[in-house]
């Protein structure tokens, strides 16, 4: 090929994509170096006002190792999680997604090799069969927990069909609000996703309380069933870190921190105020559930111990309620002196 004038074959493809995955621009590689930005005689136009018009320039070695150059750019380019600035070079690997603005730029190289053609999409069986088993498992969950709460039949009658659809309708509209905020950010609803993520956490929650119900019961370690509440607003907080990864799966470390950051201060507020308001970290006095008396791993308390027990819990009652009872007249001798 004569010096000055350029390869008329083809050497790649600059592609950019939105945060939806939909194709904006594209443009052949003729020849290296090449520009990418807004102005009108870079190589590959964007039009994105988070770009420069010279953003970058991409060029090829003889060894064919593709170099990334920053030029004249505020926003840089995201790399792996790393933001490169004006003035800095890198190496693009091939296959690598960069983020420029608010786009996903590709560059695909002649001669690389090709993925293999995806079959057509099909009803999605499993996520289905999924999603039903989550959903019918969390109900079947609630309809336990009434049927232990409602000791007459005709009660758990009146109860459970208002309970199961109540429940149903609250999944719904929570994995709806997420599934429009997917909807907002990356242009693809995800509905049964969320509903998935939803379901999990709250058997997850459920099936942690009675793990730790059974091993404070097993080893008369009553304190591992005094914090239900932590233990819900800690698997929330890991529902909502779950939901939020699916709107941006690229910030996953800055939603965990955040997430991380809100649920210690709820945590904090929650024991703080029963400390408060009882003097104990846990609202919780007593053991709720009761299991097999065979399943006990500890051993039995001897008669005399558990009767010295339970006398020194009466002598602290009968001074709270004599403390109360002192609370209640100071008032009334208060007003006597005054008249």
């Amino acid at each position: 090929m004569p010096p000055g004038i350029p390869d008329s074959r083809m050497l790649g493809v600059l592609q950019a994509h939105d945060r939806t995955g939909a194709l904006v621009a594209r443009a052949p590689v003729m020849q290296w170096p090449v520009t990418i930005g807004r102005a009108l005689d870079a190589d590959l136009v964007l039009d994105d006002a988070h770009v420069a018009p010279e953003h970058l320039r991409v060029d090829r070695a003889a060894d064919g190792a593709v170099t990334v150059q920053m030029l004249d750019t505020v926003n840089g380019v995201v790399q792996h999680r790393r933001t490169w600035r004006r003035g800095e070079q890198f190496a693009w690997a091939p296959g690598e997604e960069l983020l420029l603005g608010r786009l996903k730029l590709s560059l695909r190289l002649v001669g690389e090799p090709l993925a293999a053609e995806l079959p057509l999409s099909h009803f999605p069986w499993r996520t289905t069969g999924w999603t039903v088993a989550l959903a019918a498992a969390v109900l079947l969950m609630l309809g336990g927990m009434a049927w232990l709460a409602n000791t007459e039949s005709r009660a758990l009658a009146q109860r459970l069909p208002g309970l199961l659809a109540a429940s149903a309708a609250s999944l719904a509209a929570w994995a709806g609000l997420w599934a429009m905020a997917t909807r907002i950010f990356t242009g693809k609803l995800w509905f049964w996703r969320h509903v998935r993520i939803a379901c999990a956490t709250v058997l997850g929650s459920q099936a942690l309380q009675s793990v730790l119900h059974l091993l404070a019961f097993m080893f008369s370690l009553e304190s591992l069933a005094r914090f239900d509440l932590l233990i819900n607003v800690l698997a929330v907080a890991a529902g909502i870190f779950v939901h939020l990864t699916v709107i941006a799966p690229h910030h996953r470390r800055g939603f965990a921190a955040l997430v991380a950051g809100v649920a210690l201060v709820g945590a904090a507020l929650l024991l703080g105020t029963s400390w408060l308001q009882t003097g104990r970290l846990s609202n919780q006095l007593y053991m709720a559930t009761v299991f097999p008396p065979g399943w006990r791993v500890a051993p039995a308390v001897p008669l005399p111990q558990f009767l010295d027990e339970a006398q020194s819990i009466r002598k602290r009652l009968e001074k709270r309620l004599k403390d109360k009872d002192t609370e209640g007249d100071a008032p009334a001798a208060d007003a006597e002196d005054e008249e």
